[in-house]
């Protein structure tokens, strides 16, 4: 088996996979039917190349994954090595589902409606309405898959990053929300998913209605109440629902940035989304206290390193062109 996922992973790389190819595995990853074999799938290949074990990745199938990083980089130019990193995760979370569009290809499975991609570039927002008349707010960096018409039992699309749904209600059509080892099911609310692969936390909260969250492999389940937050994580397999700050959570689709008792490090990595630059710094450059900020949607990319510098203390920055430039003090 594995065989053939080198081969699929190496056709996807050529620069001829047509168009139409590639709309009918995402098709395929959205899709109802055999469901749970793709989700062991993509967490699978997920966990693996978060836990970088080169050793156990066969030469050709590290050859192919090298040539999609470098296609990645040709698109993605500006961005730093941490989120090329992250979107070697999710291409490979993509290309798997490669094998099955060959293998449901060859038995003349009937090809449903092609399925659209939109990213967010860094600095970005994007609002846009679903075929269902769901709208969406989706955050910088943030991808999602969705078909350019709903058919079947469930209203299924595929979310990499930040996006706020307010949910079309059908009673009779479910709309869920899918990623790796985290799924949200709604049938006309509103709530907002943050499933950044780079992230250790997953978090659900749930503005208004009912959804129900699946998570721990997806074999856990529950339900969330109007304002509670779900959080999830997936490095200690610790979970938690919480009151919400309705205000906070929904702070990004102003244009703020809030953050609560996290590190240098989360906080570099949440600024690398909002503005058009990426860090550079050494690792003792930053320590582990935590910090707690506000930022107005205005505020500029150098007030916001002035101020993280002048409350830290312990760091000096310099900007050149599209870099900062991050030492001890």
């Amino acid at each position: 088996m594995e065989n053939y996922f080198n081969k699929i992973i190496e056709l996807f790389v050529k620069s001829d996979v047509s168009t139409s190819s590639q709309n009918e595995f995402y098709r395929w990853l959205t899709g109802e039917r055999f469901s749970g074999e793709k989700e062991k799938a993509l967490r699978g290949l997920w966990n693996h190349m978060e836990e970088g074990n080169p050793a156990e990745v066969l030469p050709e199938t590290q050859r192919s994954l090298n040539d999609v990083h470098k296609k990645i980089r040709q698109r993605y130019r500006r961005v730093s090595t941490k989120l090329l990193r992250f979107w070697q995760i999710s291409a490979a979370c993509l290309l798997i589902a490669m094998l099955s569009t060959l293998y449901f290809t060859t038995r003349k499975t009937p090809v449903s409606s092609d399925l659209i991609e939109q990213y967010v570039p860094i600095a970005e927002m994007t609002r846009l309405t679903l075929p269902d008349g769901t709208e969406v707010h989706m955050n910088s960096t943030a991808t999602l898959l969705y078909p350019a018409e709903f058919t079947g039992e469930s209203r299924s699309v595929y979310l990499i990053g930040e996006a706020n749904f307010k949910v079309a209600k059908n009673e009779k059509q479910p709309f869920i929300v899918k990623s790796p080892d985290f799924q949200v099911t709604a049938v006309g609310t509103e709530f907002n998913v943050r499933v950044y692969p780079g992230d250790p936390i997953f978090s659900a909260t749930l503005l208004s209605g009912s959804v129900e969250v699946r998570f721990n492999n997806l074999e856990t389940s529950l339900l969330l109440k109007p304002n509670e937050q779900f959080t999830y994580n997936k490095q200690t397999k610790e979970e938690t629902v919480s009151q919400a700050d309705i205000y906070d959570v929904t702070a990004w689709q102003r244009g703020e940035l809030v953050f609560k008792s996290v590190t240098l490090e989360e906080i570099i990595t949440a600024l690398e989304r909002k503005y058009p630059y990426s860090f550079v710094y050494s690792g003792n450059a930053l320590k582990y206290d935590k910090y707690t900020f506000r930022f107005k949607g205005d505020t500029s990319f150098g007030e916001v390193m002035d101020i993280i510098a002048e409350v830290s203390g312990n760091i000096k920055y310099r900007i050149e062109k599209d870099k900062c430039y991050i030492s001890p003090k």
